[in-house]
C-alpha cells in the first residue's frame, strides 16, 4: 500500500496507560472498565480505581481525517482516526457507520472480527 494517512500530532493522541485517578491520584491502581455511549450521543470511556472504589468517564475525541483509507466494510469514504491500537500494531479507524478497522504500518487491514 503506497499512500500515507495522517494521524493528528503526537500531543493529541489518547493517552495509552490509564488515567490518573480524579481522587485519589493514583494512576497504578486505575482499571479501564468499558467504552460506553450517553443518552445525547457521547462516546465516553469509564474508569475504576481499585484504590479508592471511584467511577469516572473521560469523553472520546477522534479525529476526522480527509484522505483516510475506506472503510473495508461499507466503503464510506468518511472515516476518522480514533486512536493508536497496541494490541494490533496499527492506527485505529472508525467510518461514519460506526464500523471500526485496525490499518497496520504494513498497509493490513483487521477488522474487529479478525481478533476474536
Amino acid at each position: 500500500m503506497s499512500e500515507v494517512f495522517h494521524r493528528p500530532p503526537a500531543e493529541q493522541w489518547p493517552v495509552l496507560g490509564g488515567p490518573d485517578c480524579p481522587t485519589c491520584q493514583r494512576w497504578t491502581e486505575v482499571t479501564f472498565i468499558a467504552p460506553t455511549t450517553t443518552l445525547d450521543g457521547t462516546d465516553l470511556n469509564t474508569w475504576h480505581c481499585r484504590a479508592c472504589r471511584t467511577d469516572w468517564a473521560i469523553p472520546i475525541t477522534r479525529w476526522p481525517v480527509l484522505d483516510g483509507p475506506g472503510c473495508p466494510t461499507c466503503h464510506s469514504t468518511a472515516t476518522c482516526w480514533a486512536a493508536l491500537d497496541p494490541d494490533q500494531g496499527g492506527d485505529l479507524w472508525l467510518c461514519e457507520h460506526g464500523h471500526e478497522f485496525v490499518l497496520t504500518p504494513e498497509g493490513l487491514i483487521i477488522l474487529p472480527e479478525d481478533t476474536q
